[in-house]
């Protein structure tokens, strides 16, 4: 593959993996499946707890009214605090709940044995190339990442 090909590649490559993951990344205790833009808005808060609503639909590149509905309903659902912040009472800040990191930990768990049996099933010497990518994948991100307003 040419270098000029590593762009198309790896963004496709990179929707394959999001698509194969989540379809594999299934609520633990026969609890529904959330629409994308909850487990979206959960897996922000957990990255970042104290996260206000206009931060998180900043992240997301939502409208905070969206967010706002959606947080109700993680509320309402048990996976989902909303407190009011210490320095400025009129902001909120969304914070999960014990539901939602032990739901959080089960999935990570499945996910992580689903991954570690997939890497199993490849040779060695793949599984080398891919543990000396991850470094320059995760600043790949960074670079990716823009900056929040």
């Amino acid at each position: 593959m040419s270098t000029r090909d590593v762009p198309a590649e790896l963004t496709r490559l990179v929707w394959t993996l999001h698509r194969v993951l989540n379809q594999t990344r299934r609520p633990p205790g026969g609890e529904p499946v959330r629409p994308p833009a909850q487990v979206e808005l959960l897996q922000l808060v957990l990255d970042e707890p104290g996260i206000s609503v206009r931060d998180a639909a900043a992240a997301l590149h939502m409208q905070p009214h969206n967010v706002s509905t959606l947080v109700t309903l993680l509320v309402r659902d048990g996976l989902l605090d909303r407190a009011p912040h210490p320095e400025d009472r009129r902001t909120a800040q969304l914070r999960p709940t014990r539901a939602a990191l032990d739901a959080r930990r089960r999935i990570d768990s499945n996910l992580h044995l689903g991954v570690t049996g997939a890497l199993a099933a490849l040779p060695a010497d793949a599984l080398e190339r891919i543990a000396a990518a991850i470094p320059d994948l995760w600043r790949l991100a960074e670079e990716l990442t823009p900056p929040r307003p």
